[in-house]
């Protein structure tokens, strides 16, 4: 799958997405309140800050919970759950692809995204999954995984990657990294897809590892 055109957030989605990850990162406010003005500046002028910015200084915080969820055993799944798990995953990853982030633990990905979404929730993707399925041709393909990507995001999955992603970088590389995404999901959910579309339909149809893996949950769930 080949990156599309890089994404440049406006002062407005970088300001909206810096507060959309303090929301979801509540342990970090202090430091983002803090730093924001340099937040927004080097994001939006797409420059890296100097070697002794406090930027690069700056630690990540762990969350009180952190530990405790780490070691919470995740519930067995259903053949069918596991598989609509993994159409989950393979659909973030298509989409962050789009933003040009490339992730690259899968496993831990799909642990996150299972204990931020729950059992019930993993079922409310087999009709999407099975439409994406029936699409025919990449335009229609692409609106139908949309449907999926929007689900996602709204029952808090991007947040569980982002935490993911969070223990594999630095605290500056995870902040602007999550901050240009969100922008570019928040964007794409706020055109209810249509940005979405026009850019997934030139990709979609290599996307082999999604189709595929729709194609074995809709026939694990039959």
């Amino acid at each position: 799958m080949s990156a599309s055109k890089e994404f440049r957030p406006n002062q407005q989605q970088v300001a909206e997405a810096l507060d959309k990850l303090t929301e979801w990162f509540p342990e970090e406010k202090t430091n983002l309140e803090k730093h924001r003005d340099a937040i927004l500046q080097c994001i939006l002028d797409n420059t890296t800050p100097g070697p002794n910015s406090p930027l690069l200084l700056e630690k990540a915080t762990q969350p009180v919970e952190g530990l405790f969820l780490a070691q919470t055993a995740l519930p067995a799944l259903s053949p069918c759950q596991e598989a609509i798990l993994w159409v989950l995953v393979d659909a973030v990853f298509f989409a962050l692809g789009l933003v040009g982030l490339h992730v690259s633990n899968k496993e831990r990905v799909a642990r996150a995204l299972l204990r931020e979404l729950g059992e019930d929730t993993l079922n409310g993707f087999l009709r999407a999954i099975q439409n994406f399925n029936e699409a025919e041709g990449a335009l229609s393909k692409a609106k139908a995984l949309f449907k999926i990507i929007g689900g996602i995001y709204k029952a808090g999955g991007f947040s569980a990657v982002f935490k993911v992603l969070k223990d594999e970088m630095t605290w500056w590389e995870w902040t602007k990294t999550a901050i240009t995404a969100v922008a570019q999901l928040t964007a794409w959910i706020a055109s209810d897809g249509v940005a979405f579309v026009a850019e997934a339909a030139l990709n979609i149809m290599s996307a082999t590892s999604l189709i595929e893996a729709a194609l074995k949950a809709t026939k694990a769930c039959s």
